[in-house]
């Protein structure tokens, strides 16, 4: 029979430092015991870096000492929706752990075991809106992968063409959260000495960050360089899906700090236009250009106006 121990209850988007020392400290613990695996149940938010982290060369020394298997699985919906992935994944991720991979860290999700050093979140396909984990070398990512560089490549091209010979502006800058940080110092000091305008955020697959313990809370690194330094944020995500700031509690949090939604349009993509928009445009200016579709690189369908006028007036008021 299995036993259970649990180290962390919060928002996975919430996931620090200390909370992965927990983790592994609880697999540690259960490692003891010498069983064929360890399944981790976690959220889909922070599943795919918390796997790299506990890869790390002594727990893979130690997972081959003991002949075992540590399984990290999540679900794309809670238990409460009858249409949940959770108990599949669940029972999936028990399979594995006690089949007859070898011993490592793996994430199981979908029916597919993908070694930690290698798991990806799938590209977005507007065909299948749920979160996916791919293999870095899995084709289906490749082929998804070209196929996004190539759109992007198009879509850079024609907002070059269309801004003309403008050079491209500077000041601009792109800051991936989908990470666990212990803090931002290396983002403010750069800032504190560079002139910086505006800011991608890079975020989770649909907005999401930690919003939770202020050293680390993306939500109160916005609101504070907002009022500081006059710095707009734009959010876009890391593999491509919209984003959504309505569709979680931390999610909220950043757009009530100050984060522009992007929607539909790709990072690279929002990270070339910022580039190319007229460097004496303010804040108002900079999110209606933004948030204007001039060669096909949003979809103005999805802003939500009720929204971007709240963000206008807040910036107004610095």
């Amino acid at each position: 029979m299995g036993q259970k121990q649990v180290a962390y209850t919060g928002l996975s988007e919430n996931t620090e430092p200390e909370t992965c020392d927990k983790i592994e400290e609880k697999i540690k613990d259960a490692l003891e015991r010498n069983p064929s695996g360890v399944v981790v149940t976690l959220g889909t938010d922070a599943m795919e870096q918390i796997a790299r982290r506990l890869d790390n060369e002594k727990m893979r020394e130690l997972l081959v000492r003991k002949n075992s298997k540590l399984i990290l699985t999540a679900a794309n919906d809670d238990i409460s929706n009858p249409q949940t992935d959770a108990w599949n994944n669940l029972e999936f991720a028990l399979d594995c752990a006690s089949g007859d991979a070898p011993s490592g860290v793996y994430v199981a999700f979908h029916q597919r075991l993908i070694p930690a050093e290698k798991v990806v979140k799938r590209p977005f396909d507007n065909n299948d809106t749920d979160m996916d984990y791919v293999a870095l070398d899995d084709p289906e990512y490749s082929d998804a992968q070209q196929k996004q560089q190539e759109r992007n490549a198009r879509l850079i091209a024609a907002l070059e063409a269309k801004f003309g010979e403008q050079s491209p502006a500077e000041g601009i800058i792109e800051y991936p959260v989908n990470s666990i940080r212990q803090n931002h110092d290396e983002l403010i000091d750069y800032i504190s000495a560079h002139s910086v305008r505006a800011v991608l955020l890079t975020l989770y697959h649909s907005g999401t960050a930690n919003t939770e313990n202020p050293q680390m809370s993306v939500s109160a690194l916005v609101e504070k360089l907002r009022k500081d330094k006059g710095i707009v944020f734009f959010g876009a995500t890391e593999n491509g899906e919209p984003v959504n700031l309505r569709a979680y509690e931390t999610s909220v949090k950043l757009r009530q700090a100050g984060v522009v939604p992007l929607y539909d349009m790709p990072k690279e993509v929002a990270l070339a236009k910022l580039r190319l928009i007229d460097a004496s445009a303010g804040p108002a200016q900079l999110i209606t250009d933004m948030l204007t579709q001039k060669v096909g690189e949003i979809d103005e369908t999805m802003v939500i106006d009720e929204d971007i006028d709240a963000l206008q007036k807040l910036y107004k008021e610095n």
